[in-house]
């Protein structure tokens, strides 16, 4: 009986580890994104439901901060949609890579497009999902991006190739509009 003790111990305490590493991992996996985006909405604030446009690449500052893709130009919404339906328009260049994508609060993608289903302008809708909006009536649906939360983050990425020069994709990127219309 008197061995049978330590081995019950060791099993309970393990048992216990187990279970904090397991409550850790879930809580790191649930809160890290919430946080993430809690954190870029500071560095925001003032510019809700307005572009904020990235550095453009050059060789002092495109490894300062690791982006996925050096030749990209990136340009940002951070939106509340609480009170509003954002109607977000702009150019799409023709011979190098576009995309759009929204993510919600807690930086799950639930949109995306690129320049291949895209041609020329664009113009999208975003309203919070179920929106009975009189804005969206007569707006065909497939410019309409419903979001699942009221906060999120809009991103554009334009590609700098050849066909478009920093320059000219920088125009591109400064012609997006965000609009706000009312419920």
């Amino acid at each position: 009986m008197a061995a049978i003790k330590p081995i019950i111990k060791k099993g309970i305490f393990a048992l216990v580890l187990v279970i904090i590493a397991v409550s850790f991992y879930y809580l790191t996996i649930w809160i890290t994104p919430y946080y993430v985006q809690s954190k870029f909405a500071e560095k925001s604030l003032g510019y809700v439901n307005t572009p904020r446009f990235g550095d453009q690449p050059n060789a002092e500052n495109s490894r300062v901060i690791p982006l996925p893709n050096p030749d990209f130009l990136y340009s940002t919404i951070n939106y509340d949609l609480k009170d509003n339906v954002l109607k977000i328009s702009g150019i799409v260049p023709d011979s190098t890579y576009w995309s759009i994508s929204a993510y919600q609060e807690n930086t799950t993608n639930y949109f995306v497009e690129n320049e291949e289903q895209v041609k020329s302008k664009f113009e999208y809708y975003l309203a919070e999902e179920g929106s009975k909006s009189e804005v969206l009536k007569n707006i065909p649906k497939e410019k309409i991006i419903y979001s699942p939360t009221t906060k999120g983050l809009i991103l554009f990425r334009y590609l700098v190739s050849k066909a478009y020069p920093v320059k000219q994709l920088s125009g591109l990127q400064h012609g997006v509009s965000v609009v706000k219309l009312v419920k």
